[in-house]
């Protein structure tokens, strides 16, 4: 058996030893939870900077990235995670038009600004849902050409798929009395040469007369 003084060398002994490695594990948590919450940070910011331009790339990786990092089953984590799938599961819902698409607008609007606000709340900023709202800036330049590049990118896709013809329009008088013919080939007779259409009480003069010229052989040469 060990004495009273024995087993206090053991035990100081043993702490010296196991220290450093209490130590370092410490420090790898504290650097762990350090990293999550720069991602936290990183995704709430980018949602926060295009929340005016929701289309753009960034906006869409950085929402697909909170399932992943503020994943929790309790706490402000879940709450966020939870306002997250709702909010998911309204854009994958369809759209309709007229009134039906106007509510839906509606609808996404306020469930991005409760998403970003349970994101502020977690992450300690002091932000309300009308700061979130209100205080965005989005040039009218910038919503005239999204609009205008949708437009042309289903108008491309229209013609490209065949679902659609590209309309065009001749200016100039068009001759129609005489359809063109196939360029020479193959033997094929030459094309027909074109005539300018008549204007209204105009008579056609006679094509001028072809001059053929004489043919004279010539004696061969000495070699």
């Amino acid at each position: 058996m060990l004495t009273p003084d024995q087993w206090l060398t053991v035990v100081t002994m043993a702490a010296i030893v196991s220290s450093p490695i209490i130590a370092l594990e410490v420090q790898k948590r504290l650097d762990d939870r350090r990293a999550a919450l720069d991602r936290k940070m990183t995704i709430f910011r980018r949602l926060m900077t295009t929340r005016a331009t929701q289309l753009s790339p960034a906006h869409v990786e950085a929402l697909n990235g909170i399932e992943v990092e503020f994943y929790a089953t309790s706490g402000p984590d879940k709450k966020v995670l939870d306002a997250w799938r709702q909010y998911i599961n309204h854009l994958n819902r369809p759209t309709g038009e007229g009134e039906a698409l106007n509510r839906w607008v509606e609808t996404k609007s306020g469930l991005l600004i409760e998403l970003l606000y349970q994101m502020a709340q977690r992450l300690k900023y002091d932000i309300d849902k009308v700061a979130i709202e209100k205080n965005v800036y989005h040039p009218k330049g910038f919503v005239e050409i999204e609009t205008e590049q949708h437009a042309l990118r289903k108008a491309a896709l229209a013609v490209f798929s065949g679902q659609q013809a590209i309309q065009a329009t001749v200016v100039g008088r068009v001759q129609t009395t005489h359809p063109l013919e196939l360029p020479e080939e193959l033997g094929a007779a030459p094309p027909a040469r074109i005539r300018p259409a008549l204007a209204p009480g105009e008579q056609r003069q006679p094509a001028p007369p072809v001059l053929q010229a004489e043919v004279i052989p010539q004696p061969p040469k000495d070699r």
